[in-house]
C-alpha cells in the first residue's frame, strides 16, 4: 500500500484520458515517442528502450501536473518552475522531455550534483535573471533545491516534486507504452528503491506487460532484501520489550493511517527517531518491525560506509552522502534506516586539526537531511541507530530533524520470554517461563544465538527442538569444581540476603558459562514506591552478602564482587554515594552530584569518598552478621545450585524454610 491518499472513483480513468490526450497534443515527434491512436499501437515502433524511457518520464511528469497548471505551462505566460527529481538519474531525461512537451521557448536548466564547482546556489543567477527579464520561461530541475541557482528558487512560480512511480503511475506507464489498459495486483512496495534506469531496464524488446511487471517486482524485492532484509521479523504489536520505542512506532502507525485517510497533513507526523543502546539489543530489528507494521519498504544504510567504501577524500564522502539521500528519496515512501550514526562526529568536539575536513561533511549531511525531512518529500520516515548517544551531534536532535532519542535496553523477564517465543515457537509456555529466568539479562542477539545453537544440536540428532536443548546450551560449558563452589556460595549469599531483607524478591539463581555471563541471582523488579534510606540500605546489604558468604564459608573473598560498572561493589558504592550526594538521605542534605554522576563524585570528592566508605563498612558488617546467622541455609542452597546450576524461587524458598536459622538472645533470628 503506497503512502498516499486513495484516489476518488473515476480518477484513474480521467488521469489516463488526460495522459493520452496530452501526448496527442504535445510537440513530441511521433518517431521518438509513440502516440497511440485511441488505444492501438502504431505500425512503426522506435527502439524499446527509447519508448520505455519516454513512457516513464511522461507518466511521472504528468502525474505531478494538474489540468490548470498544464494550461499555464503551454501558454505565453512567463514562468519560473522548479522541479525536484527523485534522484540525479531523472534529471537529464526530464530536461529532454520538458523541451519536447512545452516547446523550445523554455530555458531548461538541469543539475544532477555531479559538479561541485558549478552545481551550487551561487552559480548561474545572472543567467536566470536575464532569461526572466526577457519574458521567457525557465525550468530548473535537480534532486535537491540547494544546487539550483538561488535566484530561480526565490522567483519560482511553481514547484513540482516528481515521485518514483508507484502502482498507479506504473499502470499509466504501461497503458501509454502498450496502448491498452493494464491491470495487475500490487503492494505498496512495488518499485520502491528503484531508480530511473531500473524501470527502463524492465521494458525489454518483445516483452509483455506481465513480464515487465514481474521484472519490476523482482527488482523491488532484491532491493529491499539488499537493504532491509526479508527475514522473519517479530510483530511490533507484541514486542513490548522495546518499551517506549514500541509505543513511538505504534503512534507512528496510527498517524500514517490518519494521513492516508486525509485527516492530517504530513507535517503532523513524527518523521525521525534515534534509537540507542549497547550492541545486540535489537535496533536494526526494530527498524524492520516498524517498516513491516506500517507497510513500507525499509532502505538501510551504514553511515560508516560513507567513509569506508569511498576513497576517503572530501569530495568522495560528500558524493557518497548525496547518493545515499538520493536513493532514499527515490524509494519514497519508505522507512530509511541510518545505522552507526555516531560515525558522523559531534562538531562541538572536533579538534582544530580535523575541523576543516569534517565541517563540510557534517554541514552537507545536515542540509541533505533537512531536504529529506521537508514537506515536499512526504513519505520518508528516518530511524537512526547508535551505540553511543553521547557522540551524536546535538543538531541532529533538534525539532524538524530526528527530534527524539529512545534507549533500547536489554529485555526484562517478560521481554526475554517474548524473544525466546519468537525464536523457539515450538517450546511450551511453562518451559519458556523457566528458560526466560535462566537467560534474563541477555541481549536479543544473545538469545537468538542461544536458540540457533540449540536448534543445531537438535537437528544433528534428527529431532525437533525441545526445552532441554535450550537448557543444555545455556549451561553448556563445564566449570571447574573449585570455581563452581565459589560461584554458588556467592550467589547463595545474595539469595538469602534478599529472602531476609526483600521478601518475595527472589525469582531464582542461574549459573551460566556462556560468553558474557557467569552467574546471577534473579530478583523481581523494584517496587513502584519511592525508595527510602531503609530500602536503599537493604539493597546494598543484599549486594554485599555475596562477598560475605565467600569469606565465611571459603575463608577469603575473591575479586568476583568487583570489576565492572555493574558489579556488586559498583552498585553498592553508587547507591550509597547517591544517597549522600543526590538524595539528601545521608548525614548532610546538600546536593552535590546527579544520580548518574555519583561514582565520579566519589572519585573527585575525598570527603564524600570517606563518608561513603564508612557507610559501606557498616553495611558490610550487617551483611556479615546476616550471612553468619544463615550459614547452613547458604551452604545448602550452594550445594543444590552446584548440582543443577539453576534453582527456581520455589526451590530456594523450600531450602530456606527447611534450614533453621541461628538464635540470637534466645530468639529465632534471621
Amino acid at each position: 500500500m503506497a503512502l498516499q491518499r486513495p484516489l476518488r472513483r473515476g480518477t484513474r480513468a480521467r488521469r489516463r484520458t488526460r495522459l493520452l490526450s496530452s501526448v496527442a497534443s504535445s510537440s513530441v515527434p511521433s518517431e521518438e515517442l509513440e502516440v497511440p491512436e485511441g488505444l492501438e499501437m502504431a505500425a512503426h515502433q522506435p527502439r524499446q528502450s527509447t519508448r520505455a524511457a519516454d513512457s516513464i518520464i511522461h507518466a511521472v511528469v504528468e502525474a505531478a501536473l494538474t489540468p490548470a497548471l498544464t494550461r499555464r505551462l503551454v501558454s505565453k505566460e512567463s514562468l519560473a518552475v522548479t522541479i525536484l527529481a527523485p534522484s540525479p538519474a531523472w534529471v537529464s531525461p526530464v530536461e529532454t522531455y520538458w523541451k519536447r512537451r512545452f516547446g523550445e521557448n523554455w530555458h531548461v536548466l538541469g543539475r544532477d550534483g555531479s559538479s561541485r564547482s558549478e552545481h551550487k546556489s551561487s552559480v548561474g543567477n545572472s543567467a536566470i535573471s536575464g532569461v526572466l527579464s526577457e519574458g521567457r520561461s525557465i525550468m530548473g530541475i535537480a534532486p535537491t533545491a540547494g544546487i539550483l541557482p538561488s535566484a530561480l528558487i526565490a522567483s519560482s512560480d511553481v514547484t513540482l516534486v516528481l515521485r518514483t512511480p508507484n502502482a498507479d503511475v506504473l499502470a499509466q506507464i504501461l497503458a501509454f507504452h502498450f496502448g491498452k489498459t493494464v491491470s495487475f495486483e500490487h503492494s505498496g512496495a512495488i518499485g520502491a528503491g528503484l531508480d530511473f534506469h531500473d524501470f527502463v531496464a524492465a521494458f525489454r524488446d518483445r516483452s509483455s506487460p506481465d513480464q515487465v511487471i514481474n521484472r519490476i517486482r523482482r527488482a523491488t524485492q532484491r532491493n529491499i532484501e539488499s537493504t532491509g532484509g526479508e527475514d522473519r521479523v517479530p510483530s511490533l504489536e507484541t514486542a513490548f520489550e522495546y518499551g517506549e520505542a514500541q509505543q513511538w512506532a505504534l503512534d507512528l502507525a496510527q498517524d500514517i493511517a490518519d494521513y492516508r485517510a486525509g485527516r492530517i497533513g504530513w507535517l503532523d507526523i513524527p518523521r525521525g527517531l534515534i534509537v540507542f543502546g549497547e550492541s545486540g539489543t535489537g535496533k536494526t530489528i526494530f527498524a524492520k518491525m516498524v517498516a513491516r507494521h506500517v507497510n513500507l519498504p525499509l532502505i538501510a544504510f551504514s553511515i560508516a560506509d560513507l567513509f569506508g567504501k569511498s576513497e576517503g577524500t572530501l569530495g568522495d564522502v560528500v558524493q557518497a552522502t548525496n547518493s545515499m539521500f538520493s536513493r532514499a528519496a527515490a524509494a519514497t515512501p519508505c522507512i530509511t534506516f541510518l545505522d552507526e550514526l555516531d560515525a558522523l562526529p559531534d562538531r562541538a568536539t572536533l579538534s582544530a586539526r580535523g575541523r576543516d575536513w569534517w565541517l563540510p561533511v557534517c554541514t552537507n549531511f545536515l542540509v541533505k537531511l533537512d531536504g529529506a525531512f521537508g514537506a515536499e518529500r512526504a513519505g520518508n520516515i528516518f530511524i537512526g541507530a547508535t551505540n553511543y548517544i553521547s557522540r551524536i551531534d546535538a543538531a541532529l536532535l533538534r525539532p524538524g530533524r530526528f527530534e527524539r532519542a529512545i534507549e533500547i535496553r536489554r529485555p526484562d523477564l517478560r521481554g526475554t520470554i517474548n524473544i525466546l517465543r519468537h525464536h523457539a515457537p515450538e517450546i511450551a509456555e511453562n518451559d519458556l517461563s523457566e528458560l526466560g529466568q535462566m537467560v534474563e539479562g541477555s541481549t536479543g542477539a544473545e538469545l537468538m544465538m542461544l536458540a540457533r545453537d540449540a536448534r543445531r544440536n537438535a537437528r544433528r540428532e534428527a529431532r525437533n527442538l525441545c526445552a532441554e536443548d535450550l537448557r543444555a546450551v545455556t549451561l553448556s560449558e563445564r566449570v571447574q569444581p573449585n570455581k563452581m563452589r565459589r560461584i554458588c556460595v556467592h550467589e547463595a549469599g545474595h539469595a538469602v540476603g534478599a529472602l531476609v531483607l526483600l521478601p518475595g524478591a527472589v525469582r531464582g539463581i542461574v549459573v551460566r558459562s556462556r560468553k558474557g555471563a557467569v552467574a546471577r541471582t534473579l530478583l523481581a523488579d523494584e517496587e513502584a514506591d519511592v525508595p527510602t534510606r531503609t530500602t536503599l540500605e537493604a539493597r546494598v546489604v543484599v549486594a554485599l552478602c555475596g562477598r560475605a558468604a565467600e569469606r565465611l564459608l571459603l575463608g577469603e573473598t575473591s575479586v568476583g564482587a568487583g570489576g565492572g560498572e555493574d558489579s556488586d561493589l559498583a552498585v553498592a558504592t553508587r547507591t550509597i554515594a547517591s544517597l549522600h550526594a543526590s538524595a539528601g538521605l545521608g548525614d548532610r542534605i546538600v546536593f552535590t552530584a546527579d544520580l548518574d554522576q555519583a561514582l565520579q563524585a566519589v572519585r573527585l570528592d575525598k570527603s564524600l569518598c570517606r563518608r561513603v566508605d564508612r557507610h559501606l563498612a557498616k553495611l558490610q558488617k550487617r551483611a556479615d552478621e546476616l550471612v553468619a546467622r544463615n550459614r547452613r541455609t547458604i551452604s545448602a542452597i550452594a550445594s543444590a545450585l552446584a548440582e543443577t546450576r539453576y534453582l527456581s524461587a520455589e526451590a530456594i524458598q523450600n531450602i530456606f524454610e527447611a534450614n533453621p536459622r541461628r538464635r540470637m538472645n534466645g530468639q529465632r533470628s534471621i
